[in-house]
């Protein structure tokens, strides 16, 4: 097995015949670990980072296994025993003192599953081979984030960290709550939610329709441009910690993974007009037979008290019926709501790594 590393962004482009290939076979397939979502993330987040983009290939040459890091200052408090790391936007730590911080590209606030990407029957190998060369490297902490828990990095690499001497610690970060999606929407209401939930569900979908004109679309090559502006102005009038989120640099990763994942066919971006007015919009992609909610706006002043989202989340759970989708997934984050639409949680763990 031979491992090599490419320092610099050459290396997603050196990578670009293989990538998605490797990723289709590998452990965890997921969106975040495309090579559109990479390369959009470091071109959007990498400045001030050291790429350590490493690969392995087996005895004919063919990639087996990739794994994107990067190693960057980071200020943390030292007395905690998991120090709060944000990649995208950094805080001020009170008394906090610099650390080498090595992550995985997808950083910490905008990819909801992150692994390392491997051939099954080359997983364990390449993770002793990373964890040896990664050895060699300076740094001081090895933060890895939004690991899914049934990802098998998670014993592996925890079982090789401690084989080097160093420090491990392993937490539940968040939850994705999911929906298992059966054949048809009756199906779903039936057997999905409870009695009261159907109830609601079904009764906020019909007030809509009784009481405004309702339509919905799809975003497309041919209106993306306006279909990416309501969505961003739908998006920063929702809530003012939205609209601080959503600064100039992360309005230009999002346009950018809009974009290339509408090119690849895995955008879904919805608008939703009660009477003509554009009042919520929800960011999806569909991807390895799921349909992920990524984000969303909502006009709040506007038929508030219509529940424009809930409405839109129930066309787009019965559109995924309709395209034969496995699992409708939230992603990270417990809000109340993913509940009610009939959500269980699945787990993405941190792995903490002092050396």
């Amino acid at each position: 097995m031979k491992l090599d590393v490419y320092s610099d962004s050459k290396g997603f482009d050196a990578l670009y015949e293989e990538w998605n290939a490797l990723l289709q076979q590998s452990t965890t397939n997921v969106l975040f670990m495309t090579w559109e979502w990479q390369r959009a993330w470091w071109e959007s987040f990498g400045a001030g980072k050291n790429l350590r983009l490493f690969t392995i290939r087996d005895e004919k040459d063919s990639l087996v296994a990739i794994c994107p890091l990067f190693v960057q200052q980071t200020f943390v408090d030292p007395k905690a025993a998991l120090p709060e790391i944000s990649v995208e936007r950094p805080k001020a730590i009170a008394h906090g003192e610099p650390r080498q911080t090595a992550h995985l590209v997808g950083g910490t606030e905008v990819s909801d599953y992150l692994d390392l990407i491997a051939l099954p029957e080359h997983h364990q190998e390449a993770c002793a081979l990373l964890l040896d060369a990664f050895a060699r490297e300076d740094w001081q902490i090895l933060d890895l984030r939004c690991i899914p828990a049934a990802s098998p990095t998670v014993q592996t690499v925890s079982e090789l960290a401690k084989a080097h001497g160093w420090e491990v610690q392993l937490a539940r970060e968040d939850v994705c709550p999911i929906v298992e999606l059966p054949r048809t929407w009756d199906e779903y209401l039936s057997t999905k939610l409870d009695r009261k939930q159907r109830h609601e569900l079904r009764r906020k979908m019909r007030r809509a329709e009784q009481e405004a004109v309702v339509d919905w679309y799809w975003v497309t090559p041919d209106n993306f441009d306006e279909g990416f502006r309501l969505f961003i102005h739908l998006h920063k009038t929702s809530h003012p910690e939205k609209d601080a989120f959503m600064d100039e640099r992360m309005q230009g990763f999002f346009r950018a993974i809009a974009y290339s994942t509408l090119q690849k066919g895995w955008l879904r971006l919805s608008i939703l007009r009660f009477n003509r007015k554009p009042v919520a919009s929800y960011l999806c992609f569909d991807y390895g037979g799921d349909r992920l909610v990524y984000n969303s706006g909502f006009d709040l002043d506007a038929y508030a008290d219509l529940g424009p989202g809930i409405v839109l989340l129930g066309y787009l759970i019965d559109d995924a019926i309709k395209q034969g989708c496995k699992r409708f997934d939230f992603l990270q984050g417990g809000e109340r709501y993913k509940y009610e639409f009939g959500a269980t949680d699945t787990e993405v763990l941190r792995l903490f790594i002092r050396r």
